[in-house]
């Protein structure tokens, strides 16, 4: 499956987009959750409806689960509480494999953490994305617990080498979004080919808001 190209910037982007009445955004988050409200709605129908084979049933389940985080996402309401990571980063993959990306989850105990899973979840969606459009087989694993270290390894081109102005934007959230609950992203090349990301959580280390290169 190809990623969509983010269009919001550029040629394609739509002379709409540029200029917004002030509280018009805050209408379309609105409208936005309405719609996924629905859509919610209708996926939990099918769901409970006879006649779904195993392959369906799952598929929907995980647009159900998808739609719920885009609801919080929309709410934008920080939540801390305790994430069972594996299953989240689970569901990550499954979403992403289910659309033909070749991901994996790598194997390892349990591991709970104190966080906003919203804040997770876009994460590791960002770097499974960025590292499915870099090419070659991606993996996704917990390699630290205290602090909580998620990495995101994929074995393309490597960084930089991949196809251009895909990969700045997502890392560019991730960083955001890390540095917003005490993270940090270090960046490293995977020998022979590719790149290995990795993501501490809770950890006191000044960034300069651009990802770490090392």
């Amino acid at each position: 499956m190809d990623w969509p190209v983010d269009r919001r910037t550029g040629p394609g982007r739509r002379g709409t987009d540029q200029v917004r009445p002030f509280g018009a955004d805050q209408d379309v988050l609105h409208d936005i959750g309405h719609e996924l409200a629905t859509l919610a709605l209708l996926a939990e129908s099918v769901l409970g409806g006879p006649g779904l084979s195993e392959e369906a049933r799952t598929r929907v389940a995980l647009i159900e689960s998808q739609v719920a985080r885009l609801v919080d996402l929309v709410r934008g309401t920080p939540v801390t509480t305790p994430v069972d990571v594996r299953a989240l980063l689970g569901q990550v993959v499954a979403v992403a494999a289910a659309a033909g990306a070749p991901v994996g989850l790598a194997p390892g105990e349990p591991v709970t953490a104190d966080l906003d899973p919203a804040v997770l979840w876009r994460v590791v969606s960002n770097l499974v994305a960025n590292a499915v459009r870099a090419g070659g087989e991606v993996t996704v694993a917990v390699v630290g617990t205290e602090p909580l270290v998620v990495e995101v390894v994929d074995t393309g081109p490597g960084f930089g080498a991949g196809p251009p102005g895909r990969s700045g934007r997502g890392l560019g959230i991730v960083d955001a979004l890390a540095r917003s609950v005490g993270g940090v992203v270090r960046i490293t090349p995977r020998l022979p080919t590719g790149t290995r990301i990795r993501v501490a959580f809770g950890v006191v280390e000044p960034t300069d808001g651009t990802p770490e290169a090392t």
